[in-house]
């Protein structure tokens, strides 16, 4: 298996926050970083803890799982063809619409080592998350990932 794994769609269509948490979930699992019960942890995890975090430019929602369910460090990005309703971390009540979803995977070594955070850092840059935004193909897409996704 690769390092850094990096799975990308360009205009997702999907209804929901769980169709899009499902999508990518399946993609990593596709692809072999995942286990097949990192889907439904993933969808589970989410009902528990929101990851929507709004920025300005648009919302962009962190959806993962817990390290047990994950094989070897990924990420998934997805740009939706219309936003979904996620909603917002430290702020349940608050619905966000999110039309840029990033799903890392990361195993226990990662998480420990600050992997999520470092995620969490990586979207706070605004050029990056426009360039993922206005990103026409998923080549474009994971161009603008590679230097800034490092676990």
């Amino acid at each position: 298996m690769p390092e850094h794994v990096i799975v990308c769609f360009v205009r997702l269509d999907v209804p929901t926050a769980e169709g899009a948490i499902r999508a990518l979930a399946r993609e990593l699992h596709r692809v072999g970083s995942v286990k097949d019960t990192f889907e439904a942890a993933a969808v589970a995890r989410e009902r528990r803890s929101p990851t929507g975090l709004p920025f300005e430019g648009g919302a962009v929602a962190l959806p993962h799982a817990e390290p047990e369910h994950v094989v070897a460090p990924a990420l998934a990005v997805a740009t939706l063809a219309r936003p979904v309703k996620f909603r917002e971390m430290g702020s349940p009540a608050t619905q966000l619409d999110v039309a840029l979803v990033v799903m890392p995977a990361l195993t226990a070594k990662e998480q420990a080592g600050a992997g999520l955070a470092r995620v969490i850092e990586m979207l706070q840059d605004g050029p990056l998350r426009a360039a993922l935004t206005a990103a026409e193909s998923d080549v474009a897409m994971r161009a603008a990932l590679a230097p800034a996704w490092t676990i």
